[in-house]
């Protein structure tokens, strides 16, 4: 993200919080999850999906492996289970090979997905990725994850990937998907001030994907490929450039509730303030073909012995 000056405040206050139309966002004990769990965020999922699978050529598994077809595959933080049922409609592995799909928030679960029930082996279930279950301990060959940034705290980053470790099979590989920073104008600059300072109250990492990879060394992965991609997020370069653009608008407008509830942080001072920034923030993405975003895929592999 740019730099940014954050502004502190006490989040949580009664007294701060900014009255607004509300969303539905997940109830997991200790969860700082600032995105929703609606009907609203597992169509932008989606969208999103179909973005990230353009931006890096329509690839689903980015390690190379040979699935034999006795594998399980962990999806964390799965959602609405977009890269799931994509990797199961594709026929691109095994169809005896499992999949465990894990959220905090069971509410857009697809459980009731045809491709779901026709192969019987998909399984999804409220679970953290920073605590699973101990008798999964060397089951998984591939773990797939997707843009926790806006889900775990410093400390829980560390929890995460050992767990990720701990429950991949010897050989077995973790991908990661994160975005870095964006590069724009002062109105998205003012904007994404919002997402800072509400990361900061929260303990997040706004900067994680620098971060991983040193996280994937210090638990123990041996072989690390990092592939990063740039790509414009203006209407001036194109449909799907405007509709990357857009996107980074509408994560920041899944936020409104958190930012709102803490008080705003001394930027916005009502709902109607901040949708108005939002609006001028897509504005002038559309008016900058420069405007840029960093999307990175960290793949890392469990030594065999």
């Amino acid at each position: 993200m740019e730099s940014t000056t954050v502004i502190s405040a006490a989040p949580g206050d009664a007294m701060d919080r900014i009255k607004h139309v509300e969303r539905q966002y997940q109830a997991f004990p200790g969860s700082q999850y600032v995105l929703p769990s609606d009907a609203q965020e597992a169509e932008r999922l989606s969208r999103q999906h179909r973005l990230w699978l353009n931006i890096f050529g329509n690839r689903l598994i980015f390690p190379d492996i040979s699935f034999r077809g006795d594998e399980c595959i962990l999806e964390s933080g799965t959602a609405n289970g977009t890269w799931l049922l994509d990797v199961i409609s594709r026929d691109i592995v095994p169809r005896s090979v499992a999949f465990e799909g894990i959220d905090i928030e069971p509410r857009i679960f697809p459980v009731d997905n045809a491709l779901v029930a026709a192969r019987g082996n998909v399984r999804f279930s409220v679970n953290t990725i920073t605590k699973l279950p101990l008798e999964w301990e060397n089951k998984f060959t591939l773990i797939n994850q997707r843009l926790l940034i806006a889900a775990l705290r410093a400390e829980e980053w560390k929890l995460a990937v050992g767990e990720m470790y701990r429950v991949l099979v010897p050989g077995g590989w973790v991908q990661l998907g994160e975005v870095g920073r964006w590069e724009a104008g002062p109105v998205t600059a003012k904007a994404t001030s919002l997402i800072h300072a509400l990361f900061a109250a929260k303990g997040m990492v706004a900067d994680c994907a620098v971060q991983i990879p040193d996280m994937l060394r210090g638990a123990g992965f041996a072989t690390i490929h990092i592939e990063e991609k740039v790509v414009p997020i203006s209407s001036r370069v194109g449909e799907e450039a405007g509709e990357m653009g857009k996107n980074l608008i509408d994560v920041m407008r899944g936020m409104k509730t958190p930012i709102l509830n803490a008080g705003g942080f001394g930027i916005v001072k009502s709902e109607a303030e901040m949708d108005a920034l939002l609006d001028a923030a897509i504005e002038e993405l559309d008016r900058m073909p420069s405007a840029n975003i960093r999307w990175s895929v960290f793949c890392g592999q469990k030594p065999v012995v």
